[in-house]
């Protein structure tokens, strides 16, 4: 229920984000006592307010973060502080509501991060000011209008299904992955192709045992596909009496899972331990500070040597303290390929850094065998084992998550050029995830065992094209000039990105019709549509006629491709809750002051 006399604020998706935008606005309302009266008006498709749905606390347990415990905080411990009782971090939360595995290198299920961010949630509500109202919406947003600054949100109640629309005068869309999919009806929809996974228990239940089940994707999300169909069916990992991980049957999964990608290529897998400490000596602030005075910046002749130099140092910095000698940096490189020239003269046995064979050792392969993938899973598990201070390989892998929040500042707002923008959007976002952001290395030995127990099936893992015969219904995997095989239903394990495009979700397309947002353009020496919506650097619509609007704002998922990687529970990379909370109060207390000085005068009178 709208109350007209309360200033009203929207925050439409309220998953993490939604949660972190919440937080900050309580807090700056409450460092500045504002007594008026505030509505908070959350909006969420579902019940699952704060986790959201890539948390909710409803999902299976074998269902896991990539994300070690240690790295989970739902607080931003700087000014002003929370309203919270109190605001512990993931691991302390643990400790207190009585959790056993505790450890700060472990990975959590992903259930369990739901309820930690639920509970951080309940905490400000518990201390919320008697004049600050939060009001639930539970349902689907379509639309917005904006009246004279005054935005009418529509949506379809989840329950009863009515069409309803509250007013607002600011709101923040942190809409998730869902935002960029299609929501128009669709009558040729497939009863056998599930074209989003989550959440998992109810969209894969349909899928029958002894079937064959083609998934689209070998990412974190291709992963739960697979978990969910075979442990999610009561099949069974254990231990052998060497320690190796077996997959014992139920009888319920499918008879054969055929996972395929472009590149085939399974993630790297994480051990849990943190990043080394070890500094940037290529990629680093200060010659990020020189290239951006020069813009636009090309990637493949600008960035990417950088890169790679960094890979390449961070290889031999672990392969040179393996056999007790130190490498030494120096700015001329030349000089470091020299000490490495040096030092495979006396270990020949050694293997050489290679780029490629890190990327993509399978690049000249046509076809891939489920036994070559078993073989580069192993080796995969065994260095991941090692770690990045004993790994020379984990350690060049490892590399990108240190460069990552500095590319971001690169990347973001169309720093580099329009080419190197789609470049890095179509192929290196993907690489650089599957190297340096993935699973644990417990999913990484299911996937194995699943493999070596014959269900997990890789023959079609590379390049395999996919149709459906409209005759029988069924999907025909195939691999060109090569073998095919019929598949029982088709999976589509991938989670959407923005893409060229591709921005045709039903809010934001009538957002656009609207003219409330545009779509944002990279026009340095050619044009590129990431298919994301234009903001600027406060994170603020930018209309048709390209003016700001301060009243309406966005952050996480839906900057994607204007910003980078924002697919993650950091309540730093790409803040923009905290910016937004601070220009609404600030909003309202132009308000309360214009409002003062107006009886003030009536008082004159």
């Amino acid at each position: 229920m709208k109350d007209n006399s309360a200033y009203n604020i929207g925050i439409v998706g309220f998953g993490p984000k939604g949660f972190y935008g919440f937080e900050r606005l309580v807090a700056f309302l409450n460092e500045a006592q504002i007594s008026k009266p505030i509505q908070i008006h959350i909006f969420n498709t579902t019940k699952f307010l704060a986790s959201g749905d890539v948390y909710r606390t409803d999902q299976p347990e074998y269902l896991i973060m990539n994300y070690a415990n240690r790295h989970i905080n739902s607080w931003l411990l700087k000014e002003p502080f929370s309203i919270a009782g109190s605001t512990p971090d993931f691991v302390t939360w643990l400790t207190q509501n009585g959790y056993k595995d505790t450890a700060q290198g472990k990975y959590a299920p992903r259930a369990l991060v739901g309820k930690y961010l639920a509970a951080c949630y309940q905490s400000v509500l518990d201390h919320l000011p008697e004049h600050i109202k939060v009001v639930t919406h539970i349902g689907t947003v379509t639309n917005m209008l904006d009246k004279n600054n005054n935005y009418q949100i529509f949506y379809t109640n989840g329950t009863s299904h009515e069409k309803q629309v509250v007013s607002c005068n600011k709101v923040l869309f942190t809409t998730g992955h869902h935002s960029f999919k299609s929501q128009q009806p669709n009558n040729n929809v497939l009863k056998n192709k599930v074209d989003f996974i989550y959440p998992t228990n109810e969209k894969l239940e349909s899928l029958k045992a002894e079937s064959a089940v083609a998934v689209k994707g070998f990412g974190l999300t291709a992963i739960d596909a697979i978990l969910a169909l075979t442990e999610g069916r009561n099949g069974k990992f254990m231990k052998n009496d060497k320690g190796v991980l077996k997959y014992s049957s139920s009888g319920d999964e499918p008879s054969k899972i055929y996972p395929f990608s472009r590149t085939g290529l399974p993630m790297v897998p994480r051990n849990g331990l943190p990043t080394s400490e070890t500094d940037l000596y290529f990629f680093t602030k200060e010659v990020v500070a020189e290239l951006q005075r020069n813009k636009p910046i090309s990637f493949s002749c600008t960035l990417l040597p950088l890169i790679k130099r960094e890979f390449y140092f961070a290889y031999y910095r672990v392969l040179f303290k393996n056999y007790g000698h130190q490498f030494y940096f120096d700015k001329d490189f030349t000089v470091i390929e020299n000490q490495v020239q040096y030092f495979h003269e006396d270990y020949p046995e050694c293997p050489v850094f290679n780029w490629d064979s890190i990327v993509d050792p399978f690049k000249e392969e046509p076809k891939l065998t489920s036994v070559l993938l078993q073989v580069y899973i192993e080796f995969l598990i065994n260095e991941t084992k090692l770690g990045e201070d004993k790994s020379p390989f984990m350690a060049a892998v490892g590399t990108w998550r240190k460069i990552s929040p500095i590319f971001n500042e690169l990347y973001s707002f169309g720093g580099l050029d329009a080419g190197s923008h789609k470049k890095f959007d179509v192929y290196y976002f993907g690489l650089f995830n599957r190297l340096s952001y993935g699973p644990p290395i417990k999913n990484m030995q299911k996937m194995l065992a699943l493999s070596k127990a014959g269900i997990l099936d890789f023959s079609y893992a590379k390049s395999a094209n996919v149709s459906h015969n409209n005759y029988d219904g069924n999907f025909r995997l195939s691999i060109k000039n090569q073998q095919e095989t019929v598949v029982d239903y088709l999976v589509n394990a991938t989670i959407s990105r923005a893409k060229e495009g591709k921005f045709r979700n039903e809010l934001y397309q009538n957002l656009l019709e609207n003219g409330i947002i545009r779509e944002f353009e990279n026009k340095l020496n050619t044009k590129y549509r990431p298919g994301c919506i234009e903001i600027n650097k406060e994170g603020n619509a930018i209309d048709k006629n390209g003016h700001a609007n301060p009243n309406i704002s966005f952050y996480g998922t839906p900057t994607e491709g204007i910003t980078c990687d924002n697919d993650t529970l950091s309540r730093t990379r790409n803040d923009f809750a905290t910016i937004w909370a601070k220009s609404v109060c600030k909003e309202i207390l132009r308000l309360d002051g214009r409002i003062a000085k107006v009886k003030k005068e009536e008082n004159v009178l």
